[in-house]
């Protein structure tokens, strides 16, 4: 679809909406005469005519906010401050629940007047057929406070102004790029230069100044915000007794902005900038079946194809440590997926009924490549990608005797992906060419930088078995117990090494669960379910990524690799769990490939980053886990006026034979209900709810040993494992000193009150009021600590001043939100058909949160400042809204 037909559509969605409001107002104009002549055939209590006589129900009115916030406007449709229009309607065919037309139709719309619009209808004949349509919206607003130099956002070419001037610190280099250049604060401060604090000069001041008055003014607000607009049609029909066939189709569309991090290396450091994204992309859905069905069978069949299809085939931006250079990355490719499914059940006798599932998918997608001098080999111009899905399912219920019930199920799920494997050279994020690969007797002309990449294409075949039994085993009393087991098989079709770091996995989880219902009046649950995931863990997955580890290096000794070399020491890819000594034997492959007992050197499995884990490093979606779920609840019906609810809910994870990676995972809600009825017009309700989230990670950092003996000639260190460099590098990789551990707390706290009252002013009026508050609080807390050299150890200190110190983590700064919103309603009747809505919405939100910090001048050296800021708001809205009922 091109830019001429996109703005068409939008144009024909937005004439639908006026088309659908201009209708209401031909509905209003006669409204008052079709009720008078209902009003004539109707001798029903007005109650009961509410409920069997189909009404319709038209509103309109206006609202305005106080103040423009992203946030507390995420998901309304609301885009700013201001007024804005209230529009809803539900109009529905007049005749009765009885009649003996079997017509039926209905329309509905809400809220028009903002861009989380919906629109809906059907058309029947009971007993033939049904026709649907909808339209509907959702406007996300991601962020209101992010700024960028770059111009074109919208567009996917994005550059800087010809007036840019790449930031620097003057007082610390006068060439190197630096955001923080950016910030006064920095550029006017002091700073340690050969280990004297040194005041910025003059003329240094002068250049900082120059281009902060050049750069500064370039960055504009940009809003933030994705939109979604999807069409749908569906239909059903009888075709003849037990026969049905169905047909829907849906059409999406997704356009907008999203902030993205980018990195490049093109200045020889990394450099980084969150550009706005541009969103295009469109997604059809389709939806065929027929069924039959008669007393005991039931069969169905139906086909699903989605169709994804994204109109920004990359995006290009200017870097802003070089403007001459400009970096281009690739967008999300789009893709097909058709799937062909079978269900069927069959009761077998009035207490046993078997039903079975089974489907067929093909996923593929088959977009060109975008290369570019930074990829230098690239085999295939496309990835041809492939995955066929297939699944099963059976299950078979029965009820043996009065109060049993027992069940049997069996799952299979194959996701075969059978794209083909290839290796791909890169250079890192746009980094030059240098050197000569050590493998380039197998790939002439590239660099030593080159990474040689494969791709993983991953598969799995999972078997699962469900058993289950609930026994009544007395009068409002009832347990049930069942068992899972699970079976995963992970793989990579080609994949010249085991490409997966569970290859096996196993699981078993014992459910048991207790049911009582005492005088009617009180219902009470308390079940407990264990889980043990036991796995085949392979600490050298990441080897099926880097081919180039099974083939011999320039300078190797004689057909040795990396990976030969670890399979004939026993090791892993961090090599020996060694300090410096003893040294492997000179001229082996150890020593070539392990150097100083070191992890395997990158360039001799072609990789730019270590990518090699630590022994004992367990990835936890995929590691030996025994998780604990315990859960509770409790429904009192105390009497006609008074209901309380309580539930409780833990869960344990815990990862004991994790060295590395998370340890332990843990979770806790309790939450308390209450409503009473003071009487048929006042009722009043309550609830509060605590939630905690806990992760308790452990690590390493990996630092390679080294002869190196001081810094500038000074050796002492302060604090930490050793006393000297010498000490320390030469046993860097076993120093206890640098493992870290971190414990992760999000606990949130709410409360909340509402309150009705119906039937004030002569029973004319109806009030409503809601108020919750909540607070959330983030902690990690750190354990460990990391070595840093002492900027005052330069040439010409004093004797026996420190060469480096140890310092310790510390715990991350307390992230917090604290939020209000208060919801008051009233509903006043004018007349029996016609009434006036009021409504007034307090929303208030304070946040504080670190991690925007490094978002702003003067934050971080190699990443532009977006401006974003963590979400602060207060925001008022007003409406008022005129309803209107009819049949």
């Amino acid at each position: 679809m091109n830019a001429q037909e996109k703005s068409f559509a939008r144009r024909a969605s937005m004439t639908a909406v006026q088309m659908a409001v201009a209708t209401l107002l031909v509905c209003l104009c006669n409204a008052r005469a079709a009720d008078s002549v209902a009003a004539e055939g109707s001798a029903l209590d007005p109650a009961v005519a509410a409920l069997v006589q189909r009404s319709s129900t038209v509103e309109i009115g206006v609202g305005a906010t106080s103040d423009k916030s992203a946030k507390a406007n995420e998901y309304t449709g609301l885009t700013g401050k201001g007024a804005y229009l209230i529009g809803s309607f539900d109009l529905r065919s007049g005749a009765a629940y009885d009649s003996e037309d079997p017509t039926r139709w209905r329309i509905t719309g809400l809220r028009l007047g903002t861009e989380a619009r919906e629109i809906s209808g059907e058309y029947s004949v009971q007993g033939r057929y049904k026709l649907t349509f909808g339209y509907d919206e959702l406007l996300r607003n991601r962020s209101d406070s992010y700024q960028t130099p770059l111009l074109g956002a919208g567009s996917n070419v994005l550059t800087l102004p010809s007036s840019w001037v790449v930031p620097i610190v003057p007082r610390v280099s006068g060439t190197s790029a630096n955001a923080r250049g950016l910030s006064p604060d920095v550029t006017n401060s002091s700073a340690l230069i050969s280990g004297v604090l040194t005041a910025p000069t003059a003329a240094q001041l002068a250049t900082a100044a120059s281009l902060q008055a050049a750069d500064l003014p370039a960055f504009q607000h940009v809003d933030l915000h994705t939109k979604r607009t999807r069409y749908s049609l569906g239909a059903v029909t009888e075709l003849t007794t037990g026969w049905q066939a169905s047909a829907s189709y849906s059409h999406e569309d997704k356009v907008g902005l999203k902030p993205m991090g980018t990195v490049t290396a093109v200045t020889g450091g990394d450099i980084s900038t969150a550009i706005p994204d541009l969103i295009d992309q469109s997604t059809e859905q389709f939806n065929l079946g027929i069924q039959y069905h008669d007393r005991k069978l039931l069969v169905q069949a139906a086909y699903y194809g989605s169709i994804f299809v994204n109109n920004v085939p990359s995006m290009s931006w200017s870097n802003w440590a070089l403007p001459s250079s400009t970096q281009t990355m690739s967008s999300a490719p789009s893709n097909q997926f058709h799937q062909f499914n079978l269900n069927a059940s069959y009761a077998i006798s009035p207490t046993t009924r078997f039903t079975g599932a089974a489907s067929y998918g093909r996923n593929i997608q088959n977009d060109t490549f975008l290369t570019s001098s930074y990829t230098p080999l690239v085999p295939v111009t496309s990835l041809n990608g492939e995955v066929v899905s297939k699944s099963l399912s059976l299950r078979l219920g029965s009820r043996p005797m009065p109060g049993l019930n027992l069940s049997a199920a069996y799952k299979f799920d194959d996701r075969d992906n059978r794209t083909a494997i290839h290796t791909y050279g890169y250079y890192d994020a746009g980094a030059a060419k240098s050197g000569t690969s050590a493998f380039s007797t197998y790939y002439p002309g590239l660099g030593s930088n080159a990474n040689l990449n494969a791709n993983r294409p991953y598969s799995k075949k999972q078997n699962q078995l469900n058993l289950d039994a609930d026994l009544q085993v007395a009068q409002g009393q009832s347990v049930k117990a069942g068992y899972e087991y699970q079976d995963i098989n992970r793989y990579c079709n080609g994949s010249w090494v085991s490409c997966v770091d569970a290859d096996h996995s196993k699981e078993n989880s014992f459910k048991l669960e207790w049911r009582a219902n005492a005088w009617e009046t009180l219902n009470t649950r308390l079940g407990y379910v264990r889980s043990v995931r036991t796995v085949d863990y392979n600490e050298d997955a990441w080897l099926a990524i880097v081919p180039a580890a099974g083939l011999t290096p320039t300078g190797a000794p004689a057909g040795s690799s990396v990976y030969s070399t670890m399979l004939a020491n026993g090791w892993t890819g961090y090599g020996p769990i060694s300090g410096l000594n003893p040294l492997p034997t000179p001229g082996s492959a150890a020593a070539f490939f392990f150097a100083n007992n070191n992890a395997a050197s990158n360039a001799l499995y072609a990789n730019q980053n270590r990518i090699s884990e630590l022994p004992g490093m367990r990835r936890y979606n995929m590691a030996d886990r025994t998780r604990d779920k315990v859960r509770a609840s409790l429904d009192w019906q105390a009497s006609e006026q008074f209901t309380l609810q309580l539930g409780v809910d833990f869960n344990q994870d815990d990862y004991s034979h994790s060295v590395y990676g998370l340890q332990k995972g843990s979770s806790q809600a309790f939450n308390l209900d209450g409503s009473y009825a003071v009487n048929e017009s006042i009722s009043l309700s309550a609830y509060a709810s605590h939630e905690e989230l806990r992760g308790q990670s452990a690590g390493n950092s990996y630092t390679a040993n080294s002869t190196a003996a001081n810094v500038n000639g000074f050796t002492a260190i302060s604090g930490g494992c050793y006393s000297t460099i010498a000490l320390r590098n030469a046993n860097n990789k076993i120093d206890q000193c640098l493992n870290w551990s971190n414990d992760m707390r999000d606990k949130v706290d709410t409360v909340g009150a509402a309150y009705t009252h119906k039937g004030l002013v002569s029973g004319k009026l109806d009030l409503n009021a809601g108020l919750s508050y909540s607070r959330a609080r983030s902690t990690n807390d750190v354990a460990g600590g990391n070595y840093a050299n002492n900027p005052l150890a330069v040439a010409g200190a004093p004797a026996g001043t420190v060469a480096a110190y140890y310092i310790a983590a510390q715990a991350l700064p307390v992230v917090t939100t604290t939020t209000w919103d208060l919801n008051l309603s009233g509903k006043y009747a004018l007349d029996k058909n016609a009434a006036l809505r009021l409504g007034y919405r307090y929303q208030y939100m304070k946040s504080n949160d670190w991690s925007y910090d490094g978002m702003q001048p003067g934050g971080l050296s190699g990443v532009l400042p977006s401006y974003e800021q963590a979400p602060n708001f207060k925001v008022q809205t007003l409406s008022v809204a005129y309803l209107y009922s009819f049949r």
